[in-house]
């Protein structure tokens, strides 16, 4: 990340200048053709006149900051392992050009379809092959690969842990075993009711189980043969029941959706 400064003004880039360690086209580094150019003056006919004095065939001024420009330069390769310091030790010494920065290339990659192959995920949990939407592989008849792409997220080790999710809903059955090592009381509250135990109110037709279901969803534990395994498995889930009484009030809706902001990072109204 890099700051210029201007009249006491900071202008922070971190899109042109971030410094991306997982996603690093090779540990050397890649240089592009491309720099980032800021001007003491920021005038489009300024920016032209400057970047034809030194040498570069293109420019276009960039709007997210004070006197910055993209300054392309057909001469040198588009890809190379060594920066350019001829060119940018050229423009350093314009008396018009303030800050220099050679653009360093990295990859992206495309979401999407992917070789299904290529995804190595070992879980026990009896249910896990049939959560399709996690890994698909085709057992639900549907296209492998089409999923929420979770698994690459898990490599690289997202998984929830840190992050509280409330579940604002009719309840969540916090004593089942696949929700109870990832429940979080603290930040748990029965509206309904009006105390701390968000337990649901179970029926004969299991009307007040869709709050398990959704916790189960985002905060199963994963490997402990147990049903099967949340997109966030590390993740706490918290229980704010406020859906199982004759009828909702601002008053009720207000104190679920503000509930505990210092500890719930994600609210879920499913």
């Amino acid at each position: 990340m890099l700051g210029f400064n201007r009249d006491g003004t900071t202008v922070v880039l971190i899109l042109l200048n971030a410094f991306i360690v997982a996603t690093r086209a090779t540990e050397k580094g890649i240089y592009t053709n491309n720099f980032l150019v800021q001007l003491h003056e920021g005038e489009d006919d300024v920016g032209s006149q400057v970047a034809v004095d030194n040498g570069f065939n293109n420019v276009r001024k960039l709007p997210f900051g004070e006197g910055l420009f993209h300054f392309y330069h057909n001469g040198i390769p588009k890809a190379r392992r060594r920066r350019s310091l001829q060119h940018k030790q050229r423009l350093e010494k314009d008396h018009r050009v303030k800050n220099v920065i050679q653009q360093e290339g990295f990859g992206r990659k495309k979401r999407g379809y992917r070789n299904i192959n290529e995804i190595e995920v070992n879980m026990n949990d009896p249910l896990f092959t049939k959560q399709w939407y996690l890994i698909n592989t085709g057992q639900a008849d549907g296209t492998p690969g089409l999923d929420l792409n979770v698994a690459e997220a898990w490599e690289l080790g997202f998984t929830g842990k840190g992050v509280t999710i409330a579940i604002m809903d009719d309840g969540i059955d916090y004593l089942h075993p696949d929700l109870a090592s990832n429940y979080n009381a603290e930040a748990s509250y029965d509206f309904s009711s009006n105390d701390p135990f968000p337990y649901p109110r179970y029926t004969d037709d299991w009307f007040n189980s869709h709050g398990t279901r959704c916790a189960g969803e985002v905060s199963a534990a994963a490997n402990n043969n147990i049903c099967g395994v949340g997109v966030a498995y590390n993740s706490k889930v918290a229980g704010i029941r406020m859906l199982d009484q004759p009828f909702m009030t601002d008053i009720i809706e207000a104190s679920s959706i503000s509930h505990m902001p210092q500890v719930i990072d994600i609210y879920s109204a499913s």
